[in-house]
């Protein structure tokens, strides 16, 4: 038996035209704003209301980022901001008073000369294990490579798949 399986879920209902309720919401608010504007104002500045009124609600009806709705970003972001923060920051030590005693506990534990020296150690004898010789000695060159003659270049007619003729240059891989 099968069953149908329902695709695009995600997608809202088209109810009034090609515009979802929701977008058919902002659009006719940016209009009615631009009307009561052009109305009760005189022109420059029924206008620019008309144009940014319309430009806010095209954008919240139609932008989508990252997938979600341009409202849900604007509602995340003025949680946002408007959310208080707070920023905490715990000292591992508390202020102690800066004594002999007290500098001494800051320092790095096992940091000494002896170690220093033992990795200087351990990096020569890296060198040594990589490069087959010691630090100071001469490495001896290697034998230049073998020249490779080079082929004469032969050339070939070839017949491609659409029928037309072409020359094409011979390659042995020997």
């Amino acid at each position: 038996m099968q069953f149908q399986v329902p695709q695009f879920a995600e997608t809202e209902d088209k109810i009034i035209g090609p515009l979802t309720l929701k977008q058919f919401f902002y659009i006719g608010t940016g209009g009615a704003i631009a009307m009561l504007s052009y109305f009760s104002l005189a022109a420059m500045p029924a206008i620019i209301i008309a144009i940014i009124s319309i430009g806010v609600a095209c954008t919240f009806a139609f932008i989508k980022i990252n997938g979600r709705s341009f409202e849900k970003m604007f509602l995340s972001a003025i949680r946002f901001y408007w959310k208080e923060r707070i920023y905490v920051w715990q000292p591992k030590k508390p202020n102690l008073p800066k004594t002999k005693e007290n500098i001494k506990g800051e320092v790095a534990p096992g940091f000494s000369f002896e170690k220093i020296l033992a990795g200087m150690a351990l990096k020569s004898a890296l060198g040594y294990v990589e490069t087959g010789s010691k630090a100071g000695e001469d490495v001896p060159k290697e034998p230049d490579a073998p020249k490779i003659q080079e082929t004469k270049q032969v050339y070939q007619v070839v017949r491609e798949i659409s029928g037309a003729r072409s020359v094409a240059r011979r390659i042995d891989y020997r």
